[in-house]
């Protein structure tokens, strides 16, 4: 009789022959068979030309249809994974300039150098100036940050004296047609006076340094002042240093015809151009403003022998004879319209008493011996420009 398959062959199956192969190195001869049911029979009927074609024109629309649905939602997928191709900072430089003003400027812009995300800075200017040492610390994190991305700075209505220092080393300075005082490149100080022995100071010079000493070293801060100017923007300013040491503060229309502005415009245009500079054409706006506004002046002492200091909240002392870079505009706002303050120019003055010819109580020009006799203002205008051509037109 045949032989005929038993149950133990069919539960073997391809193991069996997986074993004979090895054991043999011939070609296994079982395979696993193909399910009943998609084995063809004779009762199918074999697919005709016409029905490959129409399925296959099927296929075709629904895999055209797959790739214009991608296109559509793609870029809007993109987008919303990806955000925007980079952040341009936005940082506010408001108000009189103090040590609060300049930690302000420099922390944020030492942010904007470490992140990755941020590639572009617009400074946002309405500042009058302030104290010197915190210009210069702003003036070097400006051109620290300028040497890496573009620094753009819009200035509103004030952007003189230290505010002009600091924002100097920025690409670009756009101005408003209408901006009040732009440049003032010098410093100013009360009117130094002389200090004798004093039983309570450690040495003679503890209360104060003599009244040449003070015109030097003011002399000295404004000679800094305007080198640092002109190597900034020594090429785009029309003006020679003895023009720009006369320290005037222009409007913006002048700024921009002078070269102490490079064109007409206000933050939202700065950023638009800086964005540009840094190649995003996708971009977003991250604006940095104190918590609270900066103070509008300086805190100020009155001694009892007349001079005047710097302090701080807590009324401590930080400095005698007091020197700001301030223009002439943000005067009143700063120290009051009672302190007689002296402008000094970027160039040493002649010794003697015409070093103080131009001072100022509030918006009148006055001389200090006008201060001390009450002379009339007119009187001391006089005075102040017969001592300005003895100075070689030097003043503010």
């Amino acid at each position: 009789m045949p032989d005929e398959p038993t149950d133990d062959a069919d539960a073997t199956g391809d193991a069996d022959a997986t074993d004979d192969a090895d054991a043999t190195g011939d070609r296994p001869t079982a395979t696993r068979s193909t399910p009943a049911t998609d084995r063809p029979t004779a009762a199918d009927p074999p697919a005709s030309p016409l029905d490959r074609i129409e399925t296959r024109h099927a296929v075709g629309i629904a895999a055209a249809l797959a790739v214009a649905a991608g296109l559509l939602v793609a870029p809007g997928v993109y987008g919303a994974v990806t955000g925007p191709d980079g952040t341009v900072a936005v940082i506010e430089i408001d108000g009189t300039i103090d040590s609060g003003t300049a930690q302000h400027v420099e922390d944020n812009l030492r942010d904007a150098r470490t992140n990755e995300s941020i590639e572009a800075v617009v400074l946002e200017v309405n500042s009058g100036g302030g104290l010197p040492a915190q210009s210069e610390r702003m003036y070097a994190a400006v051109d620290r940050t300028a040497s890496v991305m573009p620094v753009y700075a819009a200035v509103d209505t004030l952007g003189a004296s230290g505010a002009y220092l600091a924002i100097s080393p920025a690409d670009r300075i756009y101005v408003a047609p209408s901006a009040q005082a732009v440049g003032s490149v010098g410093v100013a100080g009360t009117a130094p006076a002389p200090s004798g022995p004093n039983a309570g100071t450690t040495g003679p010079d503890k209360a104060g340094s003599d009244p040449d000493t003070q015109r030097e070293r003011r002399q000295t801060l404004a000679n800094l002042f305007i080198a640092n100017v002109i190597e900034q923007r020594g090429d785009e300013i029309e003006l020679d240093r003895e023009a720009i040491a006369h320290a005037d503060a222009y409007l913006g229309t002048e700024a921009v015809a002078n070269g102490f502005a490079d064109r007409f415009g206000f933050v939202d245009g700065a950023v638009a151009d800086a964005a540009a500079e840094a190649g995003l054409d996708d971009y977003a706006v991250d604006t940095r403003r104190t918590e609270s506004r900066i103070p509008g002046g300086l805190s100020l002492l009155r001694r009892d022998d007349g001079t005047v200091v710097v302090a701080d909240g807590a009324n401590d002392e930080l400095g005698d004879g007091l020197i700001l870079a301030v223009a002439p505009e943000a005067w009143d706002e700063t120290v009051g319209d009672d302190i007689v303050m002296t402008s000094y120019t970027g160039r040493l003055p002649a010794a003697g008493d015409a070093a103080d010819a131009r001072t100022t109580t509030g918006d009148a020009a006055v001389g200090d011996e006008a201060t001390a006799t009450g002379n009339s203002s007119a009187a001391a205008t006089e005075r102040i420009g017969a001592a300005a051509a003895a100075n070689g037109g030097d003043g503010v």
